[in-house]
């Protein structure tokens, strides 16, 4: 999180600004990185906000874009789908105090209307993000074929992710599995998840193609394979 990001976004003053959108503008800002660039989607702001429709924080989003708040990057997906957007946040605006004065505001997130009692960065919403990470992580780690060290992977996982889209990731492993499936590298020549994501092993299947695997071998019953054990996803 930007400290000096979310300060500006408590104190700034924009044309239009009304406590729904300084809202979701202090949500953007809460979940900014050292470059003030955050990804969250429509979907996951508006449950933070309170409000049903994603596409009402579509339109916002634009209207910030517009008075010059932010800048909007999109991103896809490794098949060439959509995935939340970037938002960079410059708040600059024409309408801020030139003295540098703004009127002090009481915390919008009490206000009843919001459908929220919260502000973003309690324990309640850290609760959340944590169930969204455990979640993708959940998805990662029950594919990756050496489960060892799982803690540390995790770890491991969310750093990676704040700069690296999760979708994409889930494909790079995908490609990893089969590169493992195809050379039928013994188990203990795969590296630990945890240092296939520090090293940053993933770059090295994005430009892999698929290789057929052939069938594996039926094995007796007191004998056991582990690629049985690889789940595609």
């Amino acid at each position: 999180m930007s400290i000096e990001c979310l300060n500006k976004a408590l104190k700034i003053q924009f044309e239009g600004q009304t406590p729904t959108k300084r809202l979701i503008l202090i949500l953007l800002a809460n979940y900014c990185d050292d470059e003030n660039s955050c990804y969250p989607s429509y979907s996951h702001i508006a449950k933070l906000a309170g409000l049903k429709d994603p596409k009402h924080i579509a339109r916002i989003v634009k209207e910030f874009e517009e008075l010059g708040l932010l800048k909007i990057q999109t991103r896809y997906k490794a098949d060439g789908g959509n995935t939340s957007n970037r938002y960079f946040l410059t708040l600059k605006t024409e309408n801020i105090d030139p003295r540098g004065l703004q009127t002090p505001t009481p915390p919008v997130l009490d206000t009843p209307t919001l459908g929220v009692s919260t502000p973003p960065n309690t324990k309640e919403e850290t609760k959340d993000d944590t169930k969204e990470y455990m979640y993708d992580f959940k998805k990662f780690w029950s594919l990756y074929p050496r489960k060892e060290k799982k803690a540390l992977a995790e770890t491991r996982y969310k750093l990676v992710i704040k700069k690296y889209d999760q979708d994409k990731l889930i494909e790079m492993l995908n490609r990893f599995i089969n590169d493992i499936q195809f050379k039928q590298m013994d188990k203990k020549y795969i590296p630990h998840c945890s240092t296939w994501l520090s090293q940053k092993r993933y770059l090295d299947f994005e430009d892999y193609e698929m290789q057929e695997v052939a069938p594996v071998p039926s094995v007796s019953e007191d004998s056991s394979n582990w690629y049985d054990d690889l789940k595609l996803g």
